[in-house]
């Protein structure tokens, strides 16, 4: 059995990186950028206030105080969006609002707080300021040509704000994955089926849950299909994925070696099979291989099982496609504290659901309950999964772990 490292490993020396799209601004919200972004000009393009107050030479307000304020001869204003051309002279000021340019030769900014308007010519100074407060200055932030946003990196809402302003009214984003989910099994029904399902069946909830987690991942949701424990129809629907364009298949179910696990023979049949065994627990029957240029992963039925190695191969393997590099293609590890007696077998690396939560000492670690591969309602409150090594014969209550943080 391979470990998870020489899996992932072996996933990614075959996993392609998609091509680019441009799409509109808004539409780039949660895409992965796939260009270097410069600024159009420097930013602050120009001198302008940090406030609502009055632009003065910041000598004049020397000594001020309330009880003992420096008084200074308002000639002007300057709103946002208007040019400031009036220069001060000594014992003048000027109000400017926020965003608004600075006058040519100011040298600060007092807030409108710190003044009293005496009159339509008069503002008393209650606070003296040195110089440069209060003023954003021009480039202070970037001068033109300086990269603004580099390639491979999410879309959020800020960097949605700095496109914007470095002028881009679209944006070169690399393609999502077209992902197609099958589940297998004669036991499933369906969500519209009569509740409850019959004796003997079960309601499917891996399709809508590896769909979900695509979706999560950033990627697009080709196909949602069940087939039964059938060879034909699990052949016809592998080719109708690779047919009809997508990019990557994911099944759950069907890669164990009974009678009715078809899953395996016909990914050898159509293409290859990479690998199909990992020493981890839950997921040890993972198939993964490739039909044409479709990557094909195997995972096991049990919800859990399904749930962690897409997590941890299948996530990873999307965003990769996607063009995101470096360290945020995985999931963040943190070393946390158990609560509990944590029990283990040595032979294969557990993934153990847990609820980890930050204390002024670090983080810690409780358990969700029975560990079950097939307990999908241990998974509803975890927010991370704790990684038991191979070797270990059980983690003691006070003792560290790695966690792999969900959220």
């Amino acid at each position: 059995m391979l470990t998870v490292e020489q899996a992932l490993e072996g996933i990614w020396e075959v996993t392609p990186q998609l091509g680019r799209e441009e799409v509109s601004l808004l539409e780039a919200q949660g895409r992965i950028l796939s260009q270097t972004v410069t600024a159009e000009c420097d930013l602050p393009p120009f001198d302008n206030s940090a406030v609502d107050g009055y632009a003065v030479l910041a000598e004049d307000t020397e000594g001020a105080s309330r009880q003992n304020p420096k008084t200074l001869r308002l000639i002007g204003e300057v709103m946002a969006g208007q040019l400031a051309e009036v220069p001060l002279e000594r014992g003048t000021c000027i109000r400017v609002m926020t965003g608004a340019p600075m006058p040519p030769n100011a040298t600060a900014m007092v807030m409108v707080e710190d003044t009293h308007l005496v009159s339509p010519s008069e503002v008393q100074i209650h606070l003296p300021v040195r110089l440069k407060d209060h003023i954003r200055y021009r480039a202070s932030e970037m001068r033109q040509g300086d990269t603004v946003l580099t390639g491979g990196i999410p879309i959020r809402s800020s960097e949605i704000g700095a496109l914007a302003r470095a002028g881009c009214g679209t944006v070169s984003v690399y393609r999502q994955p077209r992902v197609a989910i099958i589940s297998t099994g004669d036991e499933l029904v369906g969500i519209d089926t009569p509740s409850p399902p019959l004796y003997g069946k079960i309601r499917d909830s891996n399709r809508y849950a590896l769909a979900s987690m695509v979706l999560e991942a950033g990627a697009q949701v080709h196909s949602i299909t069940h087939i039964p424990d059938d060879l034909a129809a699990t052949e016809a629907a592998f080719l109708h994925c690779v047919e009809s364009g997508a990019e990557v298949i994911v099944t759950a179910g069907g890669v164990s070696v009974g009678d009715r696990d078809y899953v395996k023979p016909v990914l050898e049949k159509l293409g290859t099979l990479e690998f199909w065994r990992i020493a981890m627990k839950p997921g040890k029957p993972l198939a993964f291989g490739r039909i044409a240029d479709t990557l094909f992963f195997g995972l096991p039925g049990n919800p859990v099982s399904a749930a962690v190695t897409f997590e941890l191969f299948v996530r990873p393997t999307l965003r990769k496609m996607m063009g995101i590099v470096g360290s945020s293609l995985l999931r963040p590890t943190v070393p946390v504290m158990l609560t509990e007696y944590v029990p283990h077998t040595p032979s294969r690396r557990e993934y153990v659901r847990a609820i980890v939560t930050p204390t002024a000492q670090g983080f810690t670690a409780t358990v969700t309950g029975d560990q079950s591969s097939s307990r999908l309602s241990s998974l509803l409150s975890a927010n991370a999964l704790l990684v038991i090594p191979e070797d270990s014969t059980g983690v003691q209550a006070g003792e560290q772990v790695q966690a792999l943080l969900l959220t």
